[in-house]
């Protein structure tokens, strides 16, 4: 791809989500949306007119859009594979938000076709980006927080009170686990950059307090690879709450939404704590993450958070899923199956 020319984007369902994403990216100057495609047509009419570009009739027609060098697809993770295996074909890279799919057996076709075609696979796990978390790694890195004791953290709102049988999102098919699925999945990334790969995980889930097919509440203990411990929840019933915390020898952080307080014991003090608040970056998340995309288009390099990083997220919802039912500890290998080998390298 030409450097001196924005990354050309077809965009694949315009639903809310993709409309709260371009709302940001499109303030990317290393992107450009091309084309978009809906199966209602009206919506991907109403997207073309708000963020300009082409409507076109099917998948294939915005896969095959002369002018599209990659596609961005915002569809329900049971779509992710099919888009995928077509455009890496036509030599189109691929964006896809998070998660990379809903089944081990569709995330390795997919970044097989990927790398087959040689094109570049990235996922969009977006709050590993935020500024937030960007800050948290800094103070990790630059030793203030000591040795990390434990982490906690919390990704929650009411979504699941709000849907009806007639969204993807109720059936358990189509959203395993629910809210492990599309909120804590953000954290355990976030974790993972921060901490590296999950070895073990012990979950317990209940599915009582709404109608839909899907479980309401999850809460799982994460065992990493460095042999730390982490806590993390996560329910579709409360109103929104997204918080990680770290607690270290040296000091302990608490992170919320956009606000970061870093907690250290007052010198010759051992029982009182001073707290502070640290400065936090402003990112526009989408922008980033669609600069991440195109940089890695352009370097043929690894984009952040590429198929392999998804993949990971993954094994550690479908290990939490097999451990809530199950009732014992699931390492994540064995939810990757025949399929761990291709993070050995990652890991």
């Amino acid at each position: 791809m030409p450097t001196d020319r924005p990354l050309r984007i077809g965009v694949i369902s315009t639903g809310n989500w993709a409309r709260a994403f371009w709302e940001e990216a499109r303030h990317c100057p290393d992107v450009t949306l091309i084309a978009c495609w809906n199966r209602t047509p009206e919506k991907a009419d109403k997207f073309a007119q708000r963020y300009g570009g082409d409507r076109v009739p099917t998948l294939r027609a915005l896969v095959e859009h002369p002018q599209v060098d990659a596609i961005a697809n915002f569809a329900a993770n049971s779509f992710h594979r099919e888009p995928t295996e077509i455009a890496a074909s036509a030599g189109k890279h691929v964006f896809v938000d998070k998660p990379i799919a809903n089944t081990v057996e569709d995330s390795v076709a997919m970044i097989q076709a990927c790398e087959k075609a040689g094109v570049t696979l990235m996922v969009g796990h977006s709050s590993r980006y935020s500024g937030t978390a960007r800050t948290l790694k800094a103070l990790l890195d630059s030793g203030r927080l000591g040795p990390v004791a434990m982490v906690e953290g919390n990704n929650s709102h009411s979504g699941g009170t709000r849907l009806t049988e007639d969204k993807w999102r109720w059936h358990r098919d189509e959203a395993p686990g629910g809210p492990l699925m599309q909120l804590a999945i953000h954290t355990f990334d976030t974790m993972h950059y921060l901490f590296g790969p999950t070895r073990r995980v012990t979950a317990i889930s209940d599915s009582s307090l709404l109608p839909s097919e899907i479980e309401d509440v999850f809460l799982t203990l994460l065992e990493f690879e460095s042999g730390l411990f982490a806590y993390v929840g996560t329910n579709y019933i409360s109103p929104s709450v997204s918080y990680l915390r770290i607690y270290g020898r040296g000091g302990s952080a608490y992170a919320e939404g956009e606000k970061i307080t870093l907690a250290t014991l007052k010198k010759d003090e051992y029982w009182v704590t001073e707290r502070a608040d640290e400065s936090i970056p402003e990112i526009n998340v989408p922008a980033g993450e669609m600069s991440e995309f195109a940089r890695a288009v352009r370097t043929a390099t690894r984009p952040e958070t590429g198929g392999k990083e998804g993949l990971l997220a993954l094994a550690v919802v479908l290990a939490c899923l097999i451990s809530a039912e199950e009732r014992r500890p699931v390492e994540v290998e064995e939810a990757l199956g025949d399929a761990a080998p291709i993070l050995s390298s990652y890991r």
